[in-house]
């Protein structure tokens, strides 16, 4: 074999083994590199040594022989740089090395954190210069400057902060409402029941009368639209999906329900309050078993409660059934001073019933804005109130107590859902403009369109009205 021969069998074998190393890498190392920069300041780059792992502290104890490793988290990532600046280089920038040198220090002196381009990681948002830029200028290198970059990679400005569990305590304390109720409830139910079957018909009377505010309260048309606003997936504006705040929304029907299985289930619950009604006012005929008589009117307003797909349903149908303050009987006698004294006290335990199931209702309601959260907890508020009121002018003593107790959890509860959301305020413009350009002018953001036609409700998306209401950021 001739040494040209030889020489062409190397060169062969050398080209197959450097298209196989291409072929295995994606293509050539050098074309995949991107050209490195920080704050978009390019440079060229010598050396990149990252670093990250995990944050731990090690533990040791005497006589033990091994140690416990407590993991703390992510480290930062940091990149150590070693790279250079050229004078009139096309590829890192072009112009003097010194305008260069002094732009990526002021990008290194100036606040906040900057985009890297790692040549082969890509991009990295929110890095910082955690110290000094380190400049070399050499005689030996004339129009090249050394330089020297420590990153960071940072995150967002987020804080550790406990939270207390304040849906929990509203419903512990509306429990104890209930319960502050009945012992009130009995204590004098016992002297009055002993005057005669007359006190129980007031009773039978008094439920009664109430139980058709609850049959017409459940018939509510809102509610039964709002049996269907559970259902999975975008219907408009007039389909929230079961109270959708600023935050979050209530929780979504399964994929598989349709409109007619969500009208059906709100069939069957409807039918549930007629069931809880019924053995309410049968109940109402043993009205001295006290403890089965308060569990009946509980089971109705839960009942009702759970018709409301959304919970602003829900509250709404409540507040209707707490104003119950029944009439008093007009004869002026022993039995009638009776039969009065059991309306009031079926009134008292009623309301108190209802506003506490209110209350435990609202734990699920999502605000869409703080005015929205403050609007809703001055209504429960003002019904605890007024009942406050009521109580302690009757001496209801644990009532009074248990319902201050309640007034203070549903505030606690409230403000922390939607004490930070944003508040409304009023837009104007000169002319009616689509939704999705005032959502882009009003929050740089045309996703947001779908929430101010909710809250302006024009008669089009594309003809807003020129003045409303709406979340100011």
């Amino acid at each position: 074999m001739s040494f040209t021969s030889t020489i062409g069998s190397l060169s062969a074998a050398s080209r197959a083994v450097g298209s196989l190393a291409s072929t295995l890498s994606g293509g050539s190392f050098a074309t995949n590199l991107r050209t490195a920069s920080y704050g978009g300041i390019p440079f060229g780059i010598e050396g990149v040594t990252t670093s990250g792992g995990r944050r731990v502290s090690v533990h040791s104890y005497p006589f033990r022989d091994t140690v416990w490793i407590e993991d703390l988290g992510l480290l930062p990532k940091v990149f150590r740089i070693s790279g250079f600046l050229i004078e009139n280089s096309a590829i890192y920038g072009g112009g003097g090395v010194v305008s260069q040198a002094n732009a990526l220090m002021a990008v290194c002196n100036a606040a906040g954190g900057k985009t890297f381009v790692h040549p082969t990681l890509g991009t990295i948002q929110n890095v910082s210069c955690i110290e000094p830029l380190q400049i070399s200028e050499r005689k030996d290198l004339g129009r090249v400057f050394e330089i020297g970059l420590t990153l960071m990679q940072g995150g967002a400005r987020v804080y550790p902060k406990a939270s207390n569990a304040t849906g929990d305590q509203v419903k512990l304390s509306g429990l104890a409402a209930i319960a502050a109720a009945l012992l009130n409830f009995a204590s004098k139910v016992a002297s009055y029941v002993t005057l005669g079957v007359s006190i129980v018909n007031q009773a039978i009377a008094t439920v009664s009368k109430w139980y058709a505010v609850v049959k017409s309260v459940i018939a509510d048309v809102k509610a039964v639209i709002g049996a269907v606003s559970s259902l999975s997936g975008s219907y408009g504006r007039y389909a929230s999906g079961a109270n959708t705040g600023y935050a979050k929304s209530n929780a979504k029907a399964s994929s598989t329900a349709t409109v007619a299985s969500l009208l059906s289930a709100a069939v069957t619950q409807r039918t549930a309050v007629q069931t809880a009604g019924a053995n309410m006012v049968s109940a109402a005929s043993s009205v001295g078993d006290t403890a089965a008589f308060s569990a009946a009117i509980t089971a109705v307003a839960a009942s009702v409660a759970a018709t409301a797909a959304n919970p602003a349903d829900a509250i709404r149908m409540l507040s209707t059934l707490a104003d119950f303050y029944p009439d008093d009987p007009t004869t002026s006698s022993v039995i009638g001073d009776g039969m009065a004294g059991m309306q009031s006290a079926i009134g008292a335990l009623v309301r108190t019933t209802v506003i506490a199931q209110m209350a435990m209702a609202a734990t699920s309601y999502q605000p869409s804005s703080a005015d929205d959260a403050a609007s809703v907890r001055d209504l429960i508020v003002s019904l605890v109130d007024d009942e406050v009121v009521t109580a302690g002018d009757a001496g209801d003593d644990e009532t009074y107590g248990a319902l201050r107790t309640l007034r203070t959890a549903v505030i606690a509860d409230i403000n922390s859902r939607g004490g930070s959301l944003p508040a409304m305020t009023t837009f104007s413009f000169a002319s009616a403009l689509p939704a999705l350009a005032l959502s882009s002018r009003m929050y740089r953001d045309a996703s947001r369109a779908d929430e101010i036609i909710a809250e302006a409700n024009p008669i089009h998306p594309a003809f807003m009205p020129s003045s409303f209401a709406a979340l100011a950021t």
